[in-house]
């Protein structure tokens, strides 16, 4: 049996999210909302009780959103490519959240993300441009 799960700026887990109910969040981006209620959500899509994809939405304080994607097979995860310049420019999201700079895209993009996160959870979504954390150097 499959389901999806969600954690939503610090509120109770979700265990049968609705994407209705998360849109205005994206589309309506408000940093006090995020703020408050954390600055992050994440996404889980489950399988026999075992968690097989995750995306996780961060936020910058400033209007933009870095969104990994995990996979358990074979342990990878990808960072959202906003600027492939800036992907091994490392910075603080707040609470010791460090995503690359490179991956912060718009609260629309982030959303995008969801929404192909929820039709084929198994699958990077496919209106964004990923790259692998591997390929990004972290600092020591």
């Amino acid at each position: 049996m499959s389901e999806f799960n969600c954690i939503f700026l610090r509120r109770e887990v979700d265990r049968s999210p609705e994407l209705s109910r998360y849109a205005e969040s994206f589309l309506n981006y408000s940093a006090a909302e995020w703020n408050k209620g954390g600055g992050d959500c994440v996404f889980s899509y489950i399988e026999d009780g075992l968690s097989l994809a995750v995306l996780v939405v961060l936020h910058d304080g400033k209007g933009r959103m870095s969104v990994r994607y995990d996979l358990a097979r074979g342990r990878k995860a990808y960072y959202s490519i906003g600027s492939k310049d800036e992907m091994n420019t490392i910075v603080d999201v707040g609470d010791d959240r460090f995503v690359p700079l490179g991956s912060l895209v718009s609260p629309l993009t982030a959303w995008h993300a969801v929404e192909d996160f929820f039709v084929k959870p198994l699958e990077m979504p496919g209106r964004l441009h990923w790259m692998n954390a591997e390929e990004i150097v972290w600092p020591e």
